[in-house]
């Protein structure tokens, strides 16, 4: 949907219209130029043939030590996975995990593509439906309750895609108490780690010895680095995993992008000032468009601790009638918000809920003024009906 929703937006644009796109998670902001020229380096060294399949050796060393670094996870490189795109690991995980029929848990609202990845499998999404008033965070409760001898595994994701929520190292502790008398695999996708705010800290589910050979690790350079098109993820996990995963990959795309290997290696033992720097702008988006969503008669919405993102609550103008038509959900809203006035969300069906629309701030100051006085616009003109 988010992609479908972009390319919307992108024809509207060629046809002259001033639209204001609110979908991709994609940071506005060029690739660091140390990265840039690590590639262009690797182009004139010609590094442009086949890799092994699981990647460069110098880059699945550098992951075992940002793992280490960051996360306080101990890896060999034998046990890290590189592929096409933090979304690619994600698959691979699953396949080398999931026979036809495993159930896989899945806390909504959730990334759209973890359900879609969970069917492609033949094995079965069951969805966590959490609430606003927790701030969006799966209870070790519900988690409990959603176990059955089926269950396979968790697909977890702190800071949270479309929410923002970031839980916290004791809440990750009891959800980990839960997995692991369970005996479940849980994939803990942290592409969005390093963009996190309010002196929030990340915290890795694969670093509890408990559940550590039970967790897979999921990161990568496109959220943090601002290289989306480079398509790099990669994985860390135990031995037998990883050796499933990189069978499934040898077999799909084999090596991620050499070119794009070095860049990710310059990313990964480069500076990280122009990190901090984004995290800083994005830090200033959240803050704007958040009060400007909330200032809006009739609109919730749980100010986000993590990503780029921000999950209003619409449903108070669900009912509400435009041009002889009632909206009744946040699908309505959000094409009533393009047709009216030209603004691009994304509908919340999309992520496992009706009522809400997602909102990426990852563009411009100067577009997200302009969309919060159109969205401004368009919700009074709905107030009154």
């Amino acid at each position: 949907m988010t992609m479908a929703l972009s390319a919307v937006a992108k024809k509207l644009k060629a046809e002259g219209v001033d639209v204001v796109t609110l979908t991709a998670g994609e940071p506005d902001f060029p690739t660091p130029f140390h990265i840039k020229k690590a590639a262009i380096s690797a182009i004139e060294n010609n590094y442009t043939g086949y890799t092994i399949n699981a990647g460069i050796q110098e880059l699945r060393k550098a992951i075992c030590d940002k793992f280490k670094h960051d996360n306080g996870i101990s890896f060999d490189p034998s046990q890290i996975l590189v592929s096409n795109g933090a979304k690619h690991s994600i698959y691979n995980a699953v396949r080398a995990i999931c026979n036809k029929g495993d159930e896989v848990i899945i806390p909504a609202p959730y990334w759209v593509t973890y359900p879609e990845i969970v069917k492609l499998v033949d094995a079965v999404p069951v969805i966590i439906t959490t609430s606003e008033e927790n701030d969006f965070k799966m209870t070790p409760a519900q988690l409990k309750r959603a176990i059955t001898k089926k269950t396979k595994a968790l697909l977890f994701c702190s800071p949270s895609n479309p929410t923002g929520t970031v839980y916290s190292k004791e809440e990750i502790e009891e959800l980990a108490k839960v997995t692991a008398k369970a005996d479940l695999y849980v994939i803990s996708d942290e592409i969005y780690e390093k963009v996190i705010y309010d002196g929030t800290k990340h915290f890795s589910m694969g670093s509890i010895p408990a559940v550590q050979d039970h967790v897979v690790t999921v990161n990568g350079v496109s959220k943090a680095f601002s290289m989306t098109g480079w398509r790099i993820g990669y994985l860390g996990a135990k031995k037998e995993i990883v050796g499933a995963a990189e069978k499934v990959q040898s077999q799909i795309t084999s090596n991620a992008s050499s070119i794009s290997q070095h860049a990710a290696l310059a990313a990964l033992t480069g500076s990280n000032d122009e990190v901090d720097t984004m995290t800083a702008e994005f830090l200033r988006r959240r803050n704007f468009i958040y009060d400007a969503v909330t200032s809006i008669k009739g609109i919730t919405c749980v100010k986000p601790k993590g990503a780029f993102y921000v999950f209003p609550n619409v449903s108070g103008y669900v009912g509400r009638k435009v041009n002889g038509k009632t909206l009744k959900s946040g699908d309505d809203i959000a094409q009533f918000l393009l047709d009216e006035e030209a603004v691009v969300v994304v509908p919340g069906s999309g992520f496992g809920s009706k009522n809400h629309v997602r909102i990426s701030y990852a563009c411009s100051m100067e577009e997200l003024e302009k969309a919060a006085e159109r969205m401004r616009r368009g919700f009074k003109k709905l107030y009154g009906n």
